[in-house]
């Protein structure tokens, strides 16, 4: 965490309280909203984007758990720098997960928990906007590990399944492995955030650049919002 913009702000203290810490100090410790507002005429091609994708203990968004986040960092669609982490969660993995995504017990056994990871990502993420292919997945499990270390999110995130069934309704359907043979393109890992993240990635650049000519700013993306 050293440098980073958590570190000398309030939001620090919320994951990591002072050892002597007593109840009125604990009492200050409330909620804190962690925001992002771009300015309207933000171009897309200056803005910095994020895209992102988590794998997790299960699909219930409230009550299950972060185990990997994977994310880029493009400018004007190039990326520009990665973010990769394995959590260890504070639930057994499923064999079904563990089939799913090859993400073993034994991979997270010694990884960090989450109250350590989200400020790290918090900090990748900070003044770009989010997108992520089913959105409304990802973001509300992001909220919800969030809420759980005290933090209210307000975060522009978008959503690639949104875009493509606007822009591509002719296709068989919007799943990820079908939009990445449409484009012919190949997943390094499937099911593994990175994999999936480097695929969601170039689908976006294809949607902006080539399946469309009215997507110039970021209010352009507001029908693909995830709320």
């Amino acid at each position: 965490m050293s440098g980073s913009f958590l570190e000398h702000s309030m939001f620090h203290r919320v994951l990591y309280p002072p050892a002597d810490a007593g109840s009125a100090a604990a009492d200050l410790m409330l909620r804190r909203l962690l925001r992002f507002a771009p300015p309207p005429g933000l171009r897309l091609e200056d803005a910095s984007i994020i895209v992102f994708d988590f794998e997790s203990t299960g699909l219930d968004t409230e009550n299950d758990f972060i185990i990997e986040i994977g994310a880029e960092k493009l400018v004007n669609f190039e990326v520009v720098a990665e973010f990769s982490a394995l959590v260890k969660p504070p639930v057994e993995l499923s064999e079904q997960v563990t089939n799913l995504t090859g993400i073993t017990p034994q991979m997270l056994a010694d990884k960090p928990r989450i109250a350590h990871v989200l400020p790290d990502f918090f900090d990748f993420i900070r003044g770009s906007l989010l997108v992520a292919h089913n959105a409304d997945y990802d973001f509300r499990l992001m909220r919800a590990e969030a809420s759980r270390l005290g933090f209210d999110l307000e975060w522009p995130c978008f959503c690639t399944l949104k875009m493509a069934r606007e822009l591509l309704p002719d296709i068989e359907n919007r799943k990820l492995d079908t939009l990445a043979g449409h484009y012919g393109l190949s997943f390094g890992s499937r099911h593994r955030s990175m994999g999936d993240v480097r695929v969601t990635s170039d689908v976006l650049k294809k949607f902006v650049t080539e399946e469309s000519d009215d997507l110039d700013t970021w209010a352009d993306l507001q029908p693909f919002y995830s709320l």
